[in-house]
């Protein structure tokens, strides 16, 4: 079920925006961004499998509506993780990917968004089992121009992390601003 829900929301969501956004010649929905980031687990770090992260992430931007408050995204990257011991520094390494729903309050070129990720974390803790969990990752940020800065909070069911990062954006965010083309 939830596998058919997240096809849906890749494939019939976007089709349908686009259709409605046809008319407007400077609108352009979709956009790329790198971001760097930092992971803190939350709490006993001994069940995460590590004390803290640092990554890139790429995340392709679809932007749903003109007035360019509603954005999905599909986003992948790769965390290295730092196991701090007494004796010794062990570093192993986490995949994650996923997909984010973002809403921006202004449609403007500074504006705070919130959002909501689902995805899945693939995490090599150096031992011959890999495991997969999947994450929920409540979003909190500020776009200005192409730079986002964000915060998230990943729910897993045994643990939860914090996520902080800043993000370049290729292009800038679409506004509604532009005139139609009938």
């Amino acid at each position: 079920m939830k596998k058919t829900f997240i096809l849906f929301i890749i494939v019939c969501i976007p089709y349908i925006s686009f259709c409605q956004n046809k008319q407007n010649k400077y609108y352009k929905p979709y956009r790329f961004s790198m971001s760097s980031l930092t992971k803190l687990p939350i709490g006993e770090t001994n069940r995460y499998g590590f004390d803290m992260g640092f990554g890139v992430m790429g995340e392709f931007t679809y932007t749903l509506d003109q007035k360019a408050k509603y954005e999905i995204s599909i986003e992948a990257g790769f965390i290295g993780t730092l196991s701090f011991d007494e004796n010794s520094i062990d570093i192993n390494y986490l995949i994650p990917a996923g997909i984010n729903i973002h809403y921006y309050f202004f449609d403007e070129a500074f504006s705070p968004f919130v959002g909501i990720g689902y995805g899945i974390e693939n995490f090599d803790n150096g031992k011959s089992i890999t495991k997969n969990k999947y994450v929920l990752k409540p979003t909190i940020g500020i776009s200005y121009e192409k730079i986002k800065v964000f915060a998230r909070y990943g729910i897993i069911s045994e643990y939860n992390s914090i996520e902080i990062g800043m993000s370049y954006s290729f292009k800038e965010r679409p506004c509604g601003c532009f005139p139609t083309n009938k």
